[in-house]
Parts: structure tokens; C-alpha cells; sequence
């Protein structure tokens, strides 16, 4: 059995490296060359713990293939992969051609007869599998699904094996006891099979509670703060309730929502939403939510009145180099269109060669930690760095603690929500 992965991004390299460790031969390619030679070499290409080490095993087993041809992957894999971006148009609906570009290309290197299934697991709005299938494959034997990743950045590897439930969708005839054998590797954990509408619009249902959760939390623990109530008190209370107030993951009041996959996800449902003879009032306002929560955030910055300012973490979140629509990077390049400020950055988990491509300018302000607190006068520690940086300021340096670690009172440092 050999699966072939289309795609070397988040959730491709996971896929690659997970399924890999269950003892299959796995096949992989990306439209950029060095992804596909920073496997060759025992690299992600991405920061996710532990994927590094399941590369070099699978490599090492001879169980990870990296291919620079795709066509060739394509014709030898009993089981593809498509992993491609799904990325947000101006107007906030999905932008579908890279998923159209690859699904042409197999058709163009599968036969008729070919009996292969191909696995869709770019998050797309409900009937797109059908459409792009029927457009480029639907006089051949290949079996499409619809599988949905809920890999979250930072915890895919462990997401990989400990998932909630099990989800994949398929058209009414179509056999597929042994492709969910394949890649439901929890058996302890619910399974659902499911038609492809259903199995599509799952994922936006997952992601649009999640920024719920977070705008929510946001918006009802200022309000708490302004009128004089013990948040740290409050959310506790709310979230000990696990009955009725389901699960303490998101509930946390932190930074905005960020990333690739809710900001993206929510667009996509106001984009479907605008086409709707409904009227909704919460979806359309969460991004409208965040975005004020990253210019208060903001303008707390600025009260600072310092000029050069340390960014310790820039990543939207822990254990990610993911930069998209990273809220600390959305102020950064705020404060920085004014040419008033000086910036330093420190974030252990960013790819530098991948900064040096995509990111040049922020490249240039990358230092080591004992610099970016050196040459600043205010840090923002956004991530689980706070223990280190107090180790290493100077006395009554200013921390701005943005990030869910708590630490006792301090004068000269100033929390979310203590």
C-alpha cells in the first residue's frame, strides 16, 4: 500500500510523518522544491514538535519517499492526499485554484480503469469535492472522500492520534471500509462516515465555535474588567462548569484569534452567509470583534510611549511558526507603517530561512533573546517565554505579558488579566 501526500505544508508534513510511523510507505511532493529537499534531508519544513524525529525514522525505515515528480507520485500511490491551500480571496471566499491545479493534474496522470482513492483534506465550503471531482475525474474509477483535518498547530502530531471523533465523507455507493480502517487510527474514538456536504461543512461548524469561544471570551471578561469584577475569580467559575459549559480550551481571554484556519474559515461563512436570504447578526460581527481586540491591544502599546520595542514571540501561538494573521504581527506592521518605532524579535520556534524568504523584512530584526532585550524599551512577551525573559531584563525593564502565563503583581509588569 503506498499513500501519496500532494502538499507539504501544516498539514501535509504531519500526515506524511504520522502516517509513516503506522507502517506505511508514503510518497510526498510539494510545488516548491526545498520542501520537499528539507525532507529529503530529515527537515519539516515547518516547526511542529516531534515531526522532525518521525521524518528521520520514516526516512531512515525507508518508509518516507520524497518525489521532486509529481506525475510519478500520482501513478504509483494506491491512496492520494491532497493537501493544498485553500487561502481567502479579497472578497473572503475560498480560493479554490490550487486544489483545481493539482486535482487536474491527476486526472491528467490517472487511467480510466485506475481504482485509486483520492483524499481531500484542504478545508473547502460544502459541495466543492463534488464540483472539482465531476469537473476533472468524474469518467474515471477513483473513489473521492472528504476527510477533515482537525490538526491544530502546535499539537497536530498528538491531534493525529488523540481526535475527538473520526469524520469522513463519500458519495451514497461508494465502498470505503478500508480506507477508514487506514486512517482512523484511534479506534477508541467515535467514527462517522458521512456524506461530503456534511463532512465539508464540519470542519467550518468546529472552527467557527472555536473564534465564538475566543471572541466571546474576550468581549464578556473586558466588560468584566471595566466594571470592577475579579476575572481571574470569574473564569474560573466559568469554566469549572463542565457540564453545562462543555470545555475550558479557548475560554481563556488572551490574544485575538490568528492563524490560517479561523480567520479564513469565518470569511468563507460570511462570504455564504451574504448570499443567504437569512438575516445573522453573531458570525458577521467576529471578525469585526477581533480585529477591535488587536486595536486596543494595540493602543495599549502604544500608551507605553517607548520607541523601541522587543516582540518575544510572534507566532500566533505556542509551538507554531506560523505567522498568517498572527495578531502580534498584525501590530508590529502597524506601529511600524508610522516609522516611529525600532523593532527586536525573538521567537524560538521561527524557521529563519523561511522568514528570510517570506518575511525579509522582519528577518532583519530577528535577534537572540539577551540582544532583543538589550536594545529595547518595552517587551511583549506573547508566548510561554515570560520565566526567561525575567530571568534576563534589566531592573524595572517593562513587560507587556500578553501571553496565558499568570505571574504574581509586579509593577513593572502588566497582564491581560491578572
Amino acid at each position: 500500500m503506498k499513500i501519496g501526500v500532494l502538499g507539504l505544508g501544516y498539514v501535509g508534513i504531519v500526515n506524511v510523518a504520522c502516517l509513516s510511523k503506522e507502517g506505511f510507505t508514503i510518497l510526498c511532493n510539494d510545488v516548491k522544491p526545498q520542501k520537499v529537499n528539507a525532507v529529503r534531508s530529515g527537515r519539516s519544513p515547518i516547526h511542529e514538535p516531534q515531526v522532525d524525529d518521525l521524518i528521520n525514522d520514516g526516512l531512515s525505515k525507508g518508509t518516507i519517499i520524497p518525489m521532486d515528480d509529481s506525475t510519478e507520485l500520482i501513478r504509483q500511490s494506491d491512496i492520494i492526499i491532497t493537501c493544498v491551500g485553500t487561502p481567502s480571496k479579497d472578497s473572503g471566499e475560498v480560493n479554490l485554484d490550487y486544489l483545481n491545479n493539482v486535482v487536474y493534474e491527476i486526472s491528467e496522470n490517472v487511467g480510466k480503469q485506475d481504482r485509486k482513492f483520492l483524499v481531500f483534506r484542504s478545508t473547502v465550503p460544502p459541495g466543492t469535492t463534488e464540483k472539482i471531482f465531476d469537473k476533472y475525474l468524474s469518467d474515471t474509477e477513483i473513489i473521492p472522500v472528504f476527510y477533515p483535518e482537525f490538526l491544530r498547530e502546535g499539537s497536530a502530531v498528538r491531534d493525529f492520534y488523540d481526535y475527538g471523533r473520526f469524520v469522513l465523507g463519500k458519495r451514497e455507493n461508494d465502498e470505503v471500509s478500508e480506507l477508514v480502517d487506514i486512517l482512523h487510527v484511534n479506534k477508541e474514538r467515535p467514527s462517522f462516515v458521512t456524506d461530503l456536504r456534511t463532512s465539508e461543512y464540519s470542519k467550518y461548524i468546529d472552527n467557527s465555535f472555536h473564534a465564538l469561544k475566543i471572541v466571546f471570551a474576550n468581549e464578556i471578561f473586558s466588560l468584566g474588567a471595566e466594571l470592577g469584577v475579579n476575572v481571574k475569580d470569574a473564569h474560573a467559575i466559568f469554566t469549572a462548569d463542565d457540564k453545562l459549559n462543555i470545555s475550558k480550551r479557548y475560554l481563556r481571554p488572551g490574544l485575538p484569534f490568528g492563524g490560517s484556519c479561523l480567520p479564513k474559515d469565518l470569511r468563507e461563512l460570511q462570504y455564504l452567509i451574504s448570499s443567504s436570504n437569512q438575516e445573522f447578526a453573531l458570525i458577521p460581527s467576529m471578525i469585526p470583534s477581533n480585529d477591535a481586540y488587536v486595536d486596543s491591544l494595540l493602543e495599549k502599546v502604544k500608551s507605553f510611549d517607548a520607541k523601541k520595542i522587543g516582540f518575544i514571540g510572534l507566532s500566533f501561538k505556542n509551538d507554531s511558526d506560523d505567522l498568517r494573521e498572527s495578531p502580534m504581527l498584525r501590530i508590529l506592521d502597524r506601529l511600524n507603517s508610522t516609522k516611529e518605532y525600532e523593532f527586536s524579535i525573538w521567537d524560538e520556534d521561527l524557521k529563519l530561512d523561511n522568514l528570510r524568504i517570506d518575511f525579509p523584512y522582519l528577518f532583519r530584526s530577528v535577534k537572540d533573546l539577551d540582544d532583543c532585550i538589550a536594545d529595547s524599551d518595552l517587551l511583549i512577551v506573547s508566548k510561554r517565554y515570560l520565566d526567561k525573559v525575567l530571568k534576563k531584563r534589566r531592573e524595572g525593564q517593562f513587560i507587556l505579558n500578553f501571553s496565558d502565563e499568570q505571574y504574581p503583581s509586579d509593577s513593572t509588569i502588566e497582564s491581560l488579566y491578572q
